[in-house]
């Protein structure tokens, strides 16, 4: 369901696009919110397979929160590496090189915050 309110918007992540975050193989992220609907930030709920990684990126421009929703993870920050959990998150700053992991026998979901987007 999408619904354009006067000043909002009311949709379900579900049921909105989902693209694999190429070059990292079983990674997958839908775009809820972002400039390309008029926001200033991203919001991204994203999937990810046993297995399978974020490999290491740095942001100029942007910060990046990554918001544990269920599975096991590793947060990567510069040289360490971060148990993450559900209900647990990790904010990164702009030019931090970072990545996340997958450390679980099962799927690993997550929410995604760019601001500005990426």
């Amino acid at each position: 369901m999408k619904q354009q309110l006067d000043g909002a918007v009311v949709l379900t992540a579900a049921e909105e696009e989902v693209m694999e975050y190429l070059p990292n193989k079983g990674v997958f992220l839908a775009q809820l919110l972002g400039r390309v609907r008029g926001q200033g930030f991203g919001f991204y709920k994203g999937r990810m397979e046993p297995g399978c990684e974020i490999s290491r990126e740095r942001h100029a421009d942007n910060s990046e929160t990554i918001y544990i929703l269920a599975g096991e993870a590793l947060g990567i920050v510069g040289d360490r590496e971060v148990p993450l959990g559900p209900g647990q998150m990790m904010h990164v700053d702009r030019n931090v090189h970072h990545g996340l992991r997958n450390a679980g026998a099962g799927p690993l979901e997550f929410l995604v915050i760019g601001h500005p987007d990426f």
